[in-house]
């Protein structure tokens, strides 16, 4: 009996066998009935139709990668996947289900076929395939989905900080003004208004990452200005911020872009923040700037311990760049931050059309190089 066929003629005995052998897993023992077979029959379902259409060799080695071809409506694996995160299930969870499903099937189906030909071996090799779409479908929608309610609930986060932050901000403020308060109490105070501008950079930071993973990244507003000065000037805030760092300018006049000047800047105060944190405090911070053809490129340069490779590669991703830290790097006693300034940079860059690297050798230092278009490609509004 061809594969398909056997799975639609027994499809109920399938979903107990699957139900049974699911609930002995460890993730699955506290799974009821009706959670275990939601959407298995329409998976089930699905697989069958697969099995009965033509394929070539190059479509089932996509479809095995979860590459094929994409549908308008909603599957079944991706409906299965939402309901599973409703009901709280872990990743977990997610693929013990789909191993467990897989096995039934085959072990149901091998007590039916004694010996096997050549077609039995091509409706395995092609029900392995479509389980491991139906799996690649549930868990990137599960995952998505895990992502954005994450992202949701740090911009809610972020955004019912900020009120109390503002009013810390200004009572701080107004205290600083009562100029009959003793010495010691004015200076404690300009601690706690310093404090107080440091966390709402973090809380804007937080949103800014929250924002750019919910929608189409950040949103930019383009408008025409002088980006030498405006560098120059961020360059000026950042010496008074660290007066103790030499810093090294080189900034070619009158360069005239259609750029988010606050995003801008905030990206090139990012760059120069991180490399002050990060490079030698005997050596200085390189800032320059100049035109490239149709393009700006600026480049922020510092000297200090190399960055490997593996490094390298998820310094604008702050989850996967925390991940890599060993047990020692994570510990609160560390000066390093999650690096959302850096994802910030990055995002700002892209939604400017432009593109960021990041080099780093013995002979030159670390050097953050960032490449945007005089007038950037996103819509000016």
């Amino acid at each position: 009996m061809r594969l398909s066929k056997f799975i639609s003629t027994n499809t109920e005995v399938i979903l107990q066998e699957w139900e049974d052998f699911a609930g002995t897993l460890h993730p699955l023992t506290s799974s009821t009935k009706a959670q275990l077979r939601d959407h298995a029959k329409a998976i089930l379902a699905v697989i069958c139709l697969d099995l009965d259409s033509s394929q070539s060799v190059e479509e089932g080695i996509e479809k095995s990668k979860g590459n094929a071809p994409e549908v308008a409506a909603e599957t079944a694996a991706e409906a299965h996947a939402i309901d599973r995160l409703q009901a709280g299930f872990t990743v977990e969870e997610l693929m013990a289900e789909f191993r467990a499903l897989r096995a039934s099937v085959l072990r149901l189906w091998q007590s039916k076929v004694r010996t096997a030909d050549e077609s039995d071996l091509q409706d395995m090799l092609r029900f392995n395939e479509a389980v491991d779409q139906s799996l690649t479908e549930s868990l990137a929608q599960f995952s998505a989905m895990l992502r954005d309610s994450q992202n949701v609930f740090l911009a809610i986060l972020g955004h019912d900080v900020r009120n109390p932050l503002g009013a810390i901000s200004m009572g701080t403020q107004m205290i600083l003004q009562d100029t009959s308060l003793p010495p010691r109490h004015l200076k404690v105070a300009a601690q706690v208004l310093r404090s107080t501008q440091r966390v709402t950079e973090i809380v804007s930071d937080l949103l800014d990452y929250s924002t750019s993973h919910l929608g189409g990244g950040i949103p930019v507003t383009l408008a025409e200005y002088d980006v030498s000065a405006e560098s120059r000037s961020v360059v000026q805030e950042m010496k008074l911020f660290h007066p103790e760092r030499d810093f090294r300018v080189d900034i070619e006049d009158g360069i005239s872009v259609a750029w988010d000047r606050a995003r801008m800047s905030q990206a090139l105060s990012n760059l120069i923040a991180n490399a002050v944190q990060h490079g030698s405090a005997t050596s200085p911070v390189w800032v320059t700037l100049g035109r490239q053809g149709e393009d700006v490129v600026m480049v922020v340069q510092n000297e200090g311990d190399i960055i490997s490779a593996s490094k390298l590669r998820t310094m604008f991703d702050p989850g996967k760049s925390f991940a890599m830290k060993s047990t020692s790097e994570r510990s609160a006693s560390q000066t390093s931050n999650l690096g959302l300034g850096l994802y910030i940079t990055h995002e700002i860059v892209i939604a400017h059309g432009g593109k960021i690297w990041v080099s780093s050798t013995e002979l030159e230092g670390t050097s953050v190089k960032v490449q945007i278009p005089l007038i950037a490609t996103a819509p000016l509004k």
